[in-house]
C-alpha cells in the first residue's frame, strides 16, 4: 500500500540475487528500435528529408527511448550494485560496457578512416579518445552520434560506485535521491557548471525515477519512493517541454505537447507496471536473447544503416531497402553479441576480479608484515628491557651486604 511503509534493516546487507526481470530486455529492445526507426526515418542518406512523410510521424517519437533506457538503468543498476562493494560493482559495468563499445569504436572507426564515413573523418586523437569512453569529459567529439548517451551513464555509474562504497541501504537511498534532487534545483539556480556536469540534469529525472522503481520492487510502495518518482516525471516533462520537442512543429504546439506528454508518461507508466510486478507473465527465454541484442544495436545501427541507406535505396527504392537494413543492423548486433560479448565479457569479468583479489592478497600481505615487524619490534624491546632490569638487580645484591664471591686467602708469613 501506498501508506505502509515497509520495516527495513537498514543495515547493507548483501540480498540474494533477484531473479531476471525478462520483461526489461523486451522494454530495452523496444527503446532501442525505437531509436533505429526515428534515426532511419530522419537520416540524410535518403537524399531528402521526407523519405516516409506518413511514417516519421510515428518514428519521430522513437527519439524518446533514450529516456525509458534512462529509467531502466536506474532501475538496474541500483539492484546491481546492491550488497556490492564499490570494486564488485565496477568489474561488473566494466565487463558489460567495453567489449562491445570498443568493437565499435575499431570498426566503424576503420570504416570511418577508409572514406566509409557518416559525416566526419575522425583524427588518430580522436580515436584513441574515444576508445575510453571518456572522450565527452575530455570535450572530444564523439566518434558516432549515439555516443553521447554513454557519457551519461558513466557519471551515473560514478556515482553509484561512491554509494556503494559507504553501503547501499534503503535509507540511504531515500536520503541519496533527497539530495540528488535538492542539488539538481540549486545547480540550476546558480548556474554551477561543476555541479550540473555531475548530477547529469538531462538524465537525472529518468535514473532517480528508476532508483525509487527499484525501491518499490523489492520493498513495496510506501509514499518516499512513489514521491520520487512522481519528482522524477514532472522533471522529465519540465525538460523535455521546454527543449521545444519537434512534435511542436510537426503537430502545432498545444496537440505535440499533449503528444510529448503522452509518450513520457508512458514511460512511466510502463516502468512502474514492471516494478508492481504486473508484467511478470513476460518471462520468455528467447527475451534474454533479445535483450542482449539491444547495446550492440544501438551501438552500430546509425553508422552502419547509413551505409546501407545510402547504397541500396536508390536501386531498390525507400519502402524495400528501409526493412532490409533494419534486417541487416539486427544481424551486425547479432554478430557483435556472438562474437565479441559471449567470449569477452566474461574473460575481461574474470581478468579484473583476479586482479583485485591480488589487491586485497597484497594489502594483506603487506599488513602481515607490518605487522610481525611491530611484534618483533615489540619483542626486542621487551628483552632489552629484561636485561637492563637483571643487571640492575645484580648490582643491588652487593651493595647491600650480600656474600661476593670468595676470594682467595693470603699466604701466611714464616715465622
Amino acid at each position: 500500500m501506498l501508506f505502509t511503509a515497509p520495516r527495513i534493516s537498514d543495515a547493507p546487507a548483501k540480498l540474494p540475487d533477484p531473479p531476471r526481470l525478462r520483461v526489461l530486455d523486451l522494454l530495452r529492445f523496444c527503446a532501442a528500435l525505437g531509436v533505429v526507426l526515428f534515426h532511419f526515418g530522419e537520416t540524410r542518406a535518403w537524399g531528402t528529408p521526407n523519405a516516409f512523410p506518413a511514417l516519421s510521424a510515428v518514428t519521430m517519437f522513437g527519439v524518446y527511448g533514450v529516456r525509458l533506457f534512462f529509467v531502466i538503468s536506474g532501475f538496474v543498476i541500483l539492484m546491481s550494485a546492491w550488497g556490492r562493494t564499490t570494486g564488485e560493482f565496477a568489474v561488473s559495468r566494466i565487463a558489460r560496457l567495453y567489449p562491445a563499445y570498443w568493437a565499435s569504436v575499431l570498426v566503424l572507426g576503420g570504416l570511418a578512416v577508409g572514406g566509409l564515413i557518416t559525416d566526419h573523418r575522425p583524427s588518430l586523437s580522436e580515436l584513441l579518445a574515444n576508445m575510453t569512453m571518456l572522450q565527452h569529459g575530455l570535450r572530444i567529439r564523439d566518434l558516432e552520434i549515439v555516443y553521447w548517451t554513454l557519457w551519461q551513464e558513466l557519471v551515473f555509474y560514478a556515482l553509484i560506485a561512491c554509494f556503494a562504497a559507504i553501503g547501499i541501504t534503503y535509507r540511504r537511498c531515500l536520503a541519496f535521491l533527497g539530495g540528488w534532487v535538492f542539488l539538481l534545483v540549486i545547480a540550476e539556480r546558480v548556474d554551477a557548471d561543476l555541479l550540473q556536469a555531475v548530477l547529469v540534469p538531462f538524465a537525472a529525472p529518468y535514473f532517480i525515477a528508476g532508483m525509487a522503481l527499484y525501491l518499490i520492487h523489492r520493498f513495496g510502495g510506501s509514499v518516499f519512493p512513489w514521491l520520487f518518482v512522481g519528482i522524477g516525471w514532472v522533471l522529465a516533462l519540465v525538460n523535455v517541454l521546454g527543449e521545444k520537442p519537434a512534435a511542436f512543429t510537426r503537430f502545432g504546439h498545444s496537440l505535440g505537447s499533449a503528444l510529448v506528454v503522452g509518450v513520457i508518461s508512458l514511460i512511466f507508466l510502463v516502468m512502474i507496471l514492471v516494478a508492481r510486478g504486473s508484467l511478470d507473465r513476460l518471462d520468455w527465454r528467447w527475451l534474454t536473447t533479445l535483450g542482449a541484442l539491444t547495446y550492440p544495436l544501438y551501438l552500430f545501427h546509425h553508422h552502419v544503416g547509413f551505409l546501407l541507406i545510402q547504397a541500396l535505396h536508390p536501386v531498390l527504392g525507400n519502402r524495400l531497402t528501409l526493412p532490409l537494413v533494419v534486417a541487416a543492423v539486427l544481424a551486425v548486433a547479432y554478430a557483435v553479441y556472438r562474437l565479441v560479448e559471449r567470449p569477452l565479457q566474461p574473460r575481461l569479468k574474470a581478468a579484473l576480479t583476479r586482479s583485485l583479489e591480488t589487491t586485497a592478497v597484497v594489502a594483506t600481505a603487506a599488513t602481515a608484515a607490518a605487522t610481525a615487524a611491530a611484534n618483533a619490534a615489540a619483542t626486542a624491546v621487551a628483552g632489552a628491557a629484561t636485561a637492563v632490569a637483571e643487571t640492575s638487580e645484580g648490582g643491588a645484591g652487593v651493595n647491600a651486604g650480600e656474600r661476593p664471591l670468595a676470594q682467595p686467602a693470603p699466604a701466611q708469613r714464616t715465622p
